[in-house]
């Protein structure tokens, strides 16, 4: 169900889902509507992923629609620094989601450069292939998850990659989880045309209270809610809106 938007400060558009695979059931009805509304004035669609169990299944539902895939260009959000193939990677988890489908074998996949020696080069060179892929038109659609602790993305509490302003795509440098990751910064994050929510599980109530009221505190309230939908299970809004 939508909710009106009456808790002071709210500004994305709320829907309250029953548990986390309807949840993932709604984000891939949402994207494929968007994708095929996106492609009727536009020859490309291009979006950037997250990792996590509900967007795993979220993808692994969309791979069955019957989309173009061929204009479609799918990008990082952010990426664990791990060999490929490695279980932590969310790459790995992306490709083992949609095996099989047309999706897979149609669709443009731009990983992230995490094993190249140089973390700082190769997040530029992946800035530069995020500008050059969209012809400088920033992302049609960013999916976003976030932490018990608040954070999205990579962009992790305490960690200089929250500063970073003059670059679309940085690493934490310092290990958050026992890895170094590659992420999206606010700059790119927050030019996005859309940017679509994930967030469930009881463990990320306070978060999502305070990411409704924009608190700057934590990570994720500081990306742009303009144009942002938040898809949430009941169990992470289990209090209703504050």
């Amino acid at each position: 169900m939508e909710q009106p938007y009456s808790a002071e400060k709210i500004s994305m558009k709320i829907e309250i889902l029953p548990s986390a695979d309807q949840v993932a059931e709604k984000a891939a009805a949402y994207l494929e509507q968007l994708i095929q509304e996106t492609l009727t004035h536009k020859k490309t669609f291009s979006m950037a992923i997250s990792g996590g169990r509900t967007p795993w299944e979220m993808l692994k539902i969309l791979s069955k629609a019957s989309l173009p895939w061929s204009r479609v260009n799918l990008f990082q959000v952010d990426e664990r620094i791990a060999p490929n193939g490695h279980k932590d990677r969310n790459l790995t988890q992306l490709f083992q989601a949609i095996e099989g489908s047309p999706m897979a074998s149609q669709l443009a996949i731009f990983p992230m450069p995490v094993t190249v020696e140089d973390l700082e080069a190769g997040s530029q060179d992946y800035a530069e292939l995020i500008h050059n892929i969209t012809e400088g038109g920033g992302l049609d659609l960013i999916h976003l998850g976030m932490g018990s602790d608040g954070h999205t993305a990579s962009l992790v509490p305490e960690n200089e990659v929250l500063e970073v302003k003059d670059r679309n795509v940085a690493y934490t440098k310092e290990l958050y989880q026992g890895r170094i990751r590659m992420t999206l910064t606010y700059p790119l994050i927050n030019s996005a045309k859309k940017i679509l929510w994930l967030v469930t599980g009881a463990e990320k109530k306070e978060m999502v209270q305070r990411l409704l009221k924009q608190d700057a505190s934590i990570p994720a309230g500081a990306v742009n809610q303009t144009n942002a939908l938040l898809l949430v299970d009941e169990a992470a809004l289990a209090n209703g809106l504050d």
